[in-house]
């Protein structure tokens, strides 16, 4: 595989940033550097729909599994399969069709005009009992033809999950690696490799036996292959994946009187945001040998530029993702004067909060983090209101780091406001004791477990042209680190690359964030509030993160998700052993 450092390496690159190589076959095209022409068409907003998905066909059973798979498969194990094709989807009523790579259902009718997100996960639930979970069968069905940018080898990453090593997505296949972890975990086009998501708690194999604490709310999966993930995640190889159990029972009118009863059905709405770029034809342009992060100029949510919801008068949970290479989000709920109004913070990444965070204004979104909240549109602050925007308040004009928050931004989704329905859902069920609000209520990090943790200390910079972790780019043949399975650990984590910003997200397991800059994080990310799987690091910063790998054994990585420095090297890969 000749990757981008290689070819940097060699001094093929020209000054405009680009390789001289054979055009592609009309799936993408290069961006020159500097020009100022190859911007998208200025396209009208909000004359599109939110799109609707439909849920991914299940199967009965799947034959043939891949060996590492086949222990995790039991009674209730629940099969699917998803094929990675090339095809043209709408991403605006004025553009023609774009040539992308997309996630598909294989067994769907077709459906026009093709979106890009195209299909959903029924109800899939954490706190399974062993021989549950799921099986997903990816099948690569890309050519082999040439192209602009990006890559056909494929390894998709069940990002959030809690799965075996052989099941998470690891960039590329290994020489150097456990006798128990498969010498192919990619997928070459014409073929397949089967994900195993047991989805059991966490802890399950372990003496102090699970945990319900660390479970999720939102997953995604995305294309991780190493040196060309960027490239990958930008055609369309990314789709997300909301999860729940016995008190997030995707049911707002759960009699049990452990429901959290949040909003549900057509008010529970999963929101990805990504920019592209696109010429005139409709054909997405990208830069491959972009190194601070490629911004696209043309917001999209769910595969759709700039699209409407109509929206009942009542409570509803967005689910944000950002899906995105390099940008940076500083989102808000506006109008068109620009007053703004308050959003209930319910979760991040890692999950559910231990109570709801009320009038929350903004939320800031690096790449891989999510949030959800809960905006109920029949408060008497939105009477009045015809339509309300979610809008980024983020100006970035390089892939390095923002450029600070604005008075008035980018509108990327227009909610236009309806009747009032009734509204049996609710944010929180009161403590017994206290009278507050509760969502999934959770135990800080022991003072004993902090004294009996073991110290590594990672720092994320810059060299030779490359980004790196304690001065090495990304070595996948080797650790740099060896864990001891089920030990504490402390990993602080600081940016010392002069002026990127680095989002930092660690495989298998949850961060508790014990301190920033030294200090007490803010509650958005401090441990007893939430967990996290990414972590932003602006220039200079640092944090003390706690973490405790169970169960899975095996290489894992942990990286930078602006998708141009983990590609440029920003990652490095770690074992848990037993």
């Amino acid at each position: 595989m000749v990757t981008r450092r290689d070819l940097l390496k060699m001094g093929i690159l020209g000054t405009s940033g680009l390789v001289l190589l054979p055009a592609g076959g009309g799936f993408g095209r290069l961006l020159s550097k500097g020009s100022s022409s190859q911007r998208s068409p200025v396209l009208e907003p909000f004359v599109d729909p939110l799109p609707n998905t439909a849920f991914l066909t299940e199967q009965t059973s799947l034959p043939d599994i891949t060996p590492y798979a086949r222990p995790f498969v039991g009674a209730t194990t629940r099969f699917f399969e998803i094929s990675t094709e090339e095809r043209f989807v709408k991403f605006h009523r004025d553009l023609p069709p774009t040539p992308v790579w997309a996630y598909v259902d294989p067994h769907a009718a077709a459906v026009e005009p093709a979106r890009l997100i195209s299909f959903a996960f029924k109800h899939v639930t954490l706190g399974q009992p062993e021989g549950g979970g799921i099986l997903i069968r990816h099948h690569n069905n890309l050519t082999t033809a040439p192209r602009d940018f990006g890559f056909p080898t494929l390894s998709p990453h069940f990002h959030g999950g809690h799965q075996p090593a052989a099941a998470d997505g690891f960039p590329h296949n290994l020489v150097n690696r456990p006798a128990d972890f498969p010498a192919t975990v990619t997928i070459e086009p014409g073929h397949s490799y089967d994900y195993v998501h047991p989805l059991r708690d966490v802890g399950f194999n372990e003496p102090e036996g699970p945990t319900s604490d660390e479970r999720s709310c939102i997953l995604w999966f995305h294309d991780h292959i190493l040196d060309f993930t960027g490239q990958n995640v930008y055609r369309g190889l990314a789709n997300v994946v909301p999860v729940f159990d016995e008190i997030d029972t995707e049911n707002e009118a759960d009699p049990s009187p452990r429901a959290l009863r949040l909003p549900s059905g057509a008010f529970d709405l999963t929101l990805v945001l990504q920019d592209k770029t696109f010429d005139h034809g409709g054909t997405l342009i990208f830069d491959p040998f972009n190194q601070d992060g490629f911004l696209g100029d043309t917001p999209a949510v769910n595969g759709v530029v700039q699209p409407f919801h109509e929206t009942k008068r009542r409570k509803h949970i967005f689910r944000l993702l950002n899906g995105g290479n390099a940008r940076i989000y500083e989102l808000v709920l506006s109008n068109d004067l620009g007053q703004t109004f308050p959003m209930t913070l319910v979760a991040t990444e890692g999950g559910l909060l231990s109570r709801p965070l009320p009038g929350v204004e903004s939320i800031t979104l690096a790449m891989a983090e999510r949030a959800a909240v809960v905006v109920d549109f029949a408060d008497p602050i939105f009477s009045g209101q015809q339509v309300i925007y979610l809008e980024n308040r983020m100006a970035q004009t390089n892939g390095r780091k923002p450029d600070g928050v604005v008075a008035r931004g980018v509108k990327l989704l227009k909610f236009i406001l309806t009747d009032r329905v009734a509204d049996p859902s609710r944010v929180g069920i009161p403590d017994p004791i206290t009278g507050q609000l509760v969502l999934r209520p959770f135990a800080k990090v022991t003072p004993s477990e902090i004294a009996a943790a073991e110290m590594h200390s990672f720092t994320f910079d810059r060299s030779h042209g490359v980004f790196t972790i304690n001065g090495k780019p990304v070595d996948i043949e080797h650790p740099v680190a060896t864990i001891r399975r089920n030990t504490p650990q402390i990993w602080h984590l600081e940016n010392k690359s002069g002026g990127w910003w680095h989002p930092i997200h660690i495989h298998s397991e949850f961060m508790r964030v014990l301190r920033r800059n030294g200090k007490q994080p803010p509650l958005n990310e401090r441990d007893g509030v939430a967990r996290k799987d990414t972590i932003l690091l602006r220039g200079g910063e640092n944090v003390d993160v706690f973490l405790k790998f169970r169960d899975y054994s095996g290489p894992f990585v942990f990286h930078c998700h602006n998708i141009e420095h983990e590609d440029m090297a920003m990652m490095a890969r770690f074992d848990i052993v037993d």
